[in-house]
């Protein structure tokens, strides 16, 4: 599938129209613009946190390295709250002091959950006065006031449509600000845009007196100074779309002076990721905007994280941090469990999906190392077929293929050919599978670019890998698929489009991925990336089991021992009990290894 046609394909949630649409970013020359909301950096990320960054580096990647688009990806920390000057008061440290450790932490933590980083991730309080600027231009269109004591607050009664993202009516609305209702406002929904200074809080001087931006206030201004007046993606956590993104909106639109003739703004063209607001002299700010009032065209919010069936919340102490789940499980293995389930649903966090998802990692990890290995024991051959393999793919995904690739595909046809005629006569079955056999790498590629296209359906992604490993099982354990002929052709392009799937979900590893595999090292070093994940995730296995390497090592040379004295009640009592705790043991022609298993007491 080229990339004209995935991006034909690909369509969204649009939380603004509750519906599903089409992607049609705003700028036709390849370029997209979006903004994720970050952390508030007062204590260690949690695993609603990991969703969400997860999440959106699944769509990050899928709009780069798929649709090949240039994506201006900007996300925030917000370390100026009342959260952070309360923790900093009871740590007895500076605020800076603290969201510098805790910008440090989840940095760590991102890392670790191999996402990518932004190309931008700016700090609230280095944009201070671009938020007085915009709270003076609500002001001066008459969607806010200022009060007695220096704060400003939005008057969400001025602006039509409030509540639109959200759907909630007027009366359903509450204060958007994380403070008791205050009496100066003229209504409870009216939030604070600028908070007046208290005894030794951070304070900045303002129009108003000195003080500090409201919550709200941050990303609308950031967006407008880093990325223009219109973005494509606006992205956040379930929770954001009331109170965070409904003002974002409000302030975004009563800035502009958006259905008003306030002039006032033109916008940010000049800044990456803007439109143009070169036209004719006296052009409204809102023609600028998407429909006329709106900074963001694609509103995306991830689903709730809930710990065994109830909402994670410190106050029910089911809340747990990125750092908790990282002592007990492999990252990659917490990024699958997150993958395995569509961004927008609810996910259900507990150890059981976690194990399960430990052990679907082991295994795919498991078979692309088994077909690296039976790639390198075939010498140059193996090498030469997974360069040919990565021709072909090249090829399926290019626009027009180029004639080098078509010349260095040219080979793996002509094993599909010869796999065609040898299964003559072995009825409709094997004639297709050898027709299908020059399909199977762009066949799973193609079937995963689909399921991400559509809303970024990742389960369905990660679903598509199963056809494939059943195929890896055949040709490496029959006897049947050990004599196929295309066997070189087909297990090189399942290495090579498993591995292009694995970067687009987030997990490839960290060396020899499948793009050097045609280089002298790439299956070498394919094997020891692979080899090392695999030694990881037992260690970890371990871990939650209570046991060590040197245990299960003693148990099998005793099962070794018992095995040599043909005690075969004893071996297959050592057996049954370590596979009770979760390890499983594994006989091959080398010896006795193990891997992870689901133990009686998991």
């Amino acid at each position: 599938m080229s990339q004209a046609d995935l991006r034909e394909r690909v369509t969204f949630f649009n939380t603004m129209s509750k519906s599903k649409e089409l992607f049609q970013p705003r700028l036709s020359d390849g370029t997209v613009s979006m903004y994720v909301c970050g952390v508030t950096v007062y204590d260690y990320s949690h695993i609603g946190h990991a969703r969400v960054y997860v999440a959106f580096d699944v769509l990050y990647r899928f709009l780069t390295s798929a649709c090949g688009y240039d994506v201006t990806y900007v996300r925030n920390f917000t370390d100026i709250d009342d959260k952070i000057i309360a923790r900093a008061q009871q740590a007895g440290v500076e605020t800076s002091e603290l969201t510098e450790r805790f910008i440090d932490e989840f940095n760590k933590d991102m890392a670790a959950l191999n996402v990518l980083p932004p190309a931008l991730e700016p700090r609230a309080t280095a944009f201070v006065p671009q938020m007085i600027a915009t709270i003076s231009d609500i002001i001066a269109n008459g969607h806010a006031y200022a009060v007695e004591g220096g704060d400003v607050f939005f008057d969400v009664a001025s602006l039509p449509g409030y509540g639109r993202l959200s759907g909630r009516q007027q009366e359903d609305n509450r204060a958007g600000e994380r403070v008791a209702v205050d009496g100066r406002k003229r209504s409870p929904a009216d939030f604070a845009l600028w908070k007046a200074a208290k005894p030794g809080e951070p304070a900045w001087p303002s129009p108003w007196g000195p003080g500090r931006p409201g919550w709200h206030i941050e990303c609308s201004s950031m967006i407008r100074e880093l990325m223009g007046p219109v973005i494509d993606i606006h992205g956040g956590g379930r929770d954001l779309v009331f109170p965070h993104h409904e003002n974002e909106l409000a302030q975004s639109q009563a800035a502009c002076g958006c259905g008003h003739r306030h002039g006032g703004h033109q916008g940010n063209g000049g800044q990456q990721g803007g439109e143009s607001t070169s036209g004719a002299a006296g052009d409204a700010p809102q023609q600028q905007l998407h429909n006329g009032t709106d900074f963001v065209r694609y509103w995306l919010h991830n689903g709730f994280v809930n710990v065994d069936s109830e909402k994670m919340s410190k106050s029910l102490g089911n809340f747990f941090t990125i750092r908790d789940v990282l002592a007990r499980y492999h990252p990659l293995a917490l990024r699958w469990f997150l993958v395995s389930s569509q961004y927008r649903a609810p996910l259900n966090y507990s150890d059981k999906g976690l194990e399960e998802a430990s052990g679907r990692l082991y295994y795919v990890a498991q078979a692309r190392l088994d077909v690296v290995e039976a790639l390198r024991a075939a010498g140059e051959e193996g090498q030469r077929a997974v360069a040919e393999a990565e021709a072909l793919m090249a090829a399926a995904t290019s626009t027009p293929p180029t004639p080098s690739a078509t010349a260095a595909a040219a080979p793996q046809e002509g094993a599909a050919v010869a796999a065609a005629h040898s299964s003559k006569g072995k009825g409709k079955s094997g004639a297709a599978a050898a027709a299908a056999a020059l399909a199977a790498g762009p066949a799973l590629l193609s079937e995963v670019l689909t399921a991400l296209a559509d809303d970024l359906n990742t389960p369905a992604a990660v679903g598509a890998l199963s056809a494939p490993l059943r195929t890896i099982n055949d040709l490496l354990t029959t006897k049947a698929g050990r004599k196929r002929p295309d066997r070189l052709a087909v297990l090189a392009q399942l290495h090579v489009a498993m591995g292009r799937v694995m970067q687009l979900l987030g997990m490839e590893l960290a060396a020899g991925g499948a793009g050097d595999g045609a280089q002298a090292g790439g299956l070498a070093a394919s094997a020891a990336a692979l080899e090392q994940l695999l030694q990881e995730l037992r260690a970890l296995a371990l871990v939650r089991l209570g046991m060590t390497e040197e245990q299960v090592q003693a148990a099998i040379r005793e099962r070794t021992e018992a095995r040599a004295a043909k005690d075969f009640a004893r071996s297959d009592a050592i057996r049954m009990e370590l596979a009770a705790q979760g390890v499983l043991l594994l006989d091959t022609p080398e010896g006795t290894t193990w891997r992870p298993g689901s133990a009686a007491s998991l």
